[in-house]
Formats: structure tokens, sequence, C-alpha cells
């Protein structure tokens, strides 16, 4: 039975490993072969597109995580799972608490980019440094939208939205112009940008906990998984 608009997220297992492989990819690797960086960038993408959860089912005595497209299937049996919460927007840093070194990885992707940016020499092709800005726009913002209480939603937003003209500003001083085609890209960015924060903040979260590890699935309405999960549960435990 598939469940509908479920669907797990790439924070631990397999598909975490592939966010940090498409990390490597997609920042480390191209610095240190240039020439190939090409192949690293379209690998790296797929590593990261792979990782994103496409949808959860339950099958005989057994909750089904898929990802990479649908190809991979994380099978978790009833009988292992210890807790099934819905997560609590009202605490802060819920997300944060169960996931740290998710977060402390998402951080150090921010760092790191920071300082790279920083490195890099004046008057590059622009897209040195949007890749860089990009990492730090969309780091930032997860980073605090997973560690401060929801219901602070709106300094986030502004926090979030401020960082665009400051990413033109720094792309000012790195190159000594802005053209519309940066003001463009920026405006995707900004874009993008409100499509996160609305998946973000529209989305309830469960967390799935197991023995070897945590599993955190987005739903529209958390209480009602939560519910439907646990009667499943005690109906395979009866069986």
């Amino acid at each position: 039975m598939n469940l509908e608009n479920v669907r797990p997220m790439n924070f631990s297992g397999i598909p975490f490993v592939l966010v940090v492989v498409s990390f490597v990819l997609l920042i480390v690797l191209p610095r240190v072969l240039s020439r190939v960086q090409g192949i690293f960038f379209v690998i790296g993408v797929l590593c990261l597109m792979a990782s994103w959860g496409t949808g959860v089912e339950i099958k005989g005595d057994s909750i089904v995580l898929k990802y990479v497209f649908g190809i991979l299937k994380i099978r978790i049996p009833f009988s292992e799972i210890e807790e099934i919460a819905a997560l609590s927007k009202l605490q802060k840093g819920i997300i944060a608490r169960y996931f740290k070194w998710e977060i402390v990885l998402l951080a150090m992707v921010v760092v790191y980019a920071f300082f790279d940016l920083m490195s890099l020499p004046y008057g590059l092709l622009k897209g040195y440094y949007l890749g860089d800005i990009g990492l730090i726009l969309f780091g930032l913002f997860y980073v605090f939208a997973f560690t401060v209480p929801f219901f602070k939603k709106r300094i986030i937003q502004v926090f979030a939205y401020s960082l665009v003209p400051f990413a033109g500003l720094v792309l000012y001083l790195k190159t000594g112009s802005i053209t519309a085609d940066d003001v463009t890209m920026l405006g995707i960015m900004a874009f993008v940008l409100t499509m996160i924060i609305w998946d973000v903040y529209n989305a309830e979260y469960i967390v799935i906990r197991t023995p070897r590890r945590l599993y955190l699935l987005t739903t529209r309405s958390a209480d009602e998984l939560v519910k439907s999960l646990l009667k499943v549960a005690q109906n395979v435990q009866t069986a």
C-alpha cells in the first residue's frame, strides 16, 4: 500500500552517503582536478537527486522507503521499530536534536564554501563564485530552519531573503560588475529559495527510530500518519 503525500528525507543510511558523495564531487574534486570538473558536476547532481526520497509504502510487515528514483528500497520491519513520533514544530531545534551529524555536515559545507569563496581571486568567470554563493545561501537556510523553532519561520524567511542581495554584493566585489544575466541568476536563486521555504514549512515531520538508525519522513498530516502506522504495527504484532 503506497502512502500518499509521504516522502522520506535523505538524513540517514545510503541516501545520506549519496549526499556526502555529491558534496565531494560538486565542491572538493573540481578544485583538485579542474580539467574534468564537468563530469564531476553531472555525477554530483545525479547523486544528489538520487538521494531524494520518492515515496513510502507499507508492504507486508514492513515500511518501505524509496530512494534513487524508486530503485533503492529500504525495508524497515515493524518488529524493529522502537518509536514512531510526530515532531513538534513548537520545540527548539527538534530536527537537529535527532539528526545532529547531518546538520553538522551541512554547516561544514557552508563554512567550506565561505572560505573557498573568500580565497578565490578577483576577476574569474562568475560561475566560480555563484557555486559557492548558492551553497552558502541554501545551506544557511537549512541549518537555521532545522535548528530554530518552526514558529519563528518569519525571522528565518527574512534572513534567507536578505542573503540574496548580499550575494549580489559579493558577486560585484569579486567581479566589478553586475549584468542583466547576473540579476536573472539571483532572481532564479530567490525563486528556488521560495520553493524550498514553502516545502520546509508546509511539511510535517515524523521520525522513525530503530536500534540501528533514525529515519525522517515528511507528510501533510503527521498525527494521522502516526496513528495509521501504529495501527498497522499493532496488527502485525498480533497477527
